[in-house]
């Protein structure tokens, strides 16, 4: 892909985004040569589009900080590890209680979304709210308010002009975010709120928008984006969008950095390229995948 030169035929403006962000992850690699930076800076030059897209993907990746890819992509000799007893421990957290752990939520809520899954929908007022991969959200419209409440998962929310407070509920927190883009995502107890655009409040917070709203909301584009991210936050990651459980058998291993784009529409593909970029090995059972 990153190597086709020639000039083009006109691409979707999303398609370049891709090949950008691809020549992003390349050239900060530390494989690259002094022939890849010449090839890109001619890509960069094919059309206006091609550089808008390449200044796009070089502002979010220096927004996501420097990254030490070198070392975790040069390639290493198999791993030879003694894993049988991780394994068996792996497993037994794997199917004891799997499957249930957003059930209930989603059960009660107005709108859910199971793994893998993503759902656009338009509300009532005319917001739109994307949901993403096993979520659950309801919804209670007033007179007065706009109140949604995220009982799991992630959404991504784009308030319509109304007088009335767009208010997003959850884990206890509030967020009212009338003049705003922004998603909410429930990890456990905890709560993030990226600002894509504008500014919203947090009990007695005002936000702004994030630096790096692009790389933590692009998984509303189909893609996953790591700069230097440990594997056991890439693992967890990837777990949200794929059923069964992912381990580490090594948790040394865990601590790996870990850079690339990632196809949320191949779910299957995304331990396989963690498998040929950094020399893993993936074993596949029912409901769990060990890596190691």
């Amino acid at each position: 892909m990153i190597d086709a030169l020639a000039m083009p035929a006109p691409q979707p403006l999303s398609d370049l985004s891709d090949d950008a962000l691809d020549w992003q992850v390349l050239l900060h690699s530390g494989n690259a040569r002094e022939a890849d930076r010449v090839r890109y800076q001619r890509w960069r030059q094919l059309s206006p589009a091609h550089t808008e897209a390449a200044r796009e993907a070089e502002a979010l990746w220096g927004d996501l900080g420097q990254t030490q890819a070198a070392a975790q992509l040069t390639a290493a000799a198999p791993r030879r590890r003694r894993w049988g007893s991780a394994l068996a421990a792996s497993l037994v957290l794997a199917l004891v209680g799997y499957g249930g752990w957003q059930q209930a939520p989603a059960l009660l809520a107005d709108y859910h979304t199971s793994v893998g899954q993503q759902q656009r929908i338009t509300l009532a007022d005319g917001s739109q709210v994307l949901l993403n991969s096993g979520s659950a959200l309801s919804v209670d419209f007033s007179d007065g308010q706009r109140r949604l409440m995220l009982k799991a998962g992630e959404a991504l929310f784009e308030p319509a002009s109304d007088p009335r407070p767009f208010v997003v509920e959850a884990g206890g927190e509030s967020v009212q975010g009338s003049g705003a883009v922004f998603s909410v995502r429930r990890d456990g107890s905890h709560n993030r709120v990226v600002i894509a655009k504008g500014e919203a409040q947090l009990g007695e917070r005002r936000l702004q928008a994030t630096a790096d709203a692009g790389a933590l909301t692009a998984w509303q584009r189909g893609k996953l984006i790591f700069n230097g991210k440990p594997l056991r936050e890439v693992l967890a990651e990837l777990e949200r969008y794929q059923h069964g459980r992912i381990v580490l058998s090594d948790q040394q291993l865990g601590a790996m950095q870990v850079s690339g784009v990632f196809d949320l529409n191949d779910p299957q593909g995304l331990l396989r390229t963690l498998e040929q970029r950094y020399a893993l090995k993936v074993t596949y059972l029912p409901w769990l995948a060990v890596v190691y």
